[in-house]
């Protein structure tokens, strides 16, 4: 399942350069209290704080156990932030607003 929600409609190259675009990876497991509760949570920041700069991709790993591997995901849920550098990884069912959003390097 892919997000994107990006106010260029995807063509990243129109966006103004001040502004951050961030492209995220979110594995879950089906749909298992912990991973619906990690898909709640990161919309709910990415949607209030980055509207329209980011671009979400959930990857389930009962479906799709190949890219899990390929990234080394070992627990679910685990959110991988691609952009903005360096790559970061979480954890967890990202509850914890305020790191989640240091982890997004949102300022506000």
């Amino acid at each position: 399942m892919t997000v994107s929600n990006n106010q260029s409609g995807g063509a990243h190259l129109d966006m103004p350069k001040y502004q951050k675009q961030y492209h995220l990876q979110l594995f879950v497991a089906g749909n298992e209290s912990n991973s619906v509760r990690a898909k709640e949570n990161l919309l709910k920041i990415c949607n209030t704080y980055i509207d329209g700069q980011y671009d979400l991709t959930i990857i389930d790993i009962l479906k799709n156990f190949e890219l899990a591997i390929e990234h080394g995901v070992l627990v679910t849920p685990m959110l991988i932030i691609k952009e903005p550098a360096p790559e970061t990884t979480i954890v967890g069912c990202l509850s914890d607003t305020e790191k989640l959003k240091a982890a997004l390097r949102i300022l506000s």
